[in-house]
């Protein structure tokens, strides 16, 4: 084996949940490995978006959600 064959390269992507199934058997094909993300991780992951958003909001970068956001 040489040492090209070492090297990998990690993605994170989104994708609609109709194409999950879809993506997972492309990445099987290529003998991808799929790591799952933690869900503490998507949780403090939305906590620093929400804490980031409510910074802008309070600078004025955004607009304040409305009732209608909601």
């Amino acid at each position: 084996m040489s040492k090209a064959d070492l090297i990998m390269t990690t993605l994170t992507i989104q994708v609609k949940d109709n194409d999950t199934q879809f993506l997972l058997e492309v990445l099987k094909r290529i003998d991808a490995k799929v790591i799952q993300s933690s869900k503490k991780q998507n949780l403090l992951d939305g906590i620093k978006q929400g804490l980031k958003e409510a910074k802008d909001i309070k600078s004025g970068k955004i607009a304040p959600l409305s009732l209608t956001d909601i």
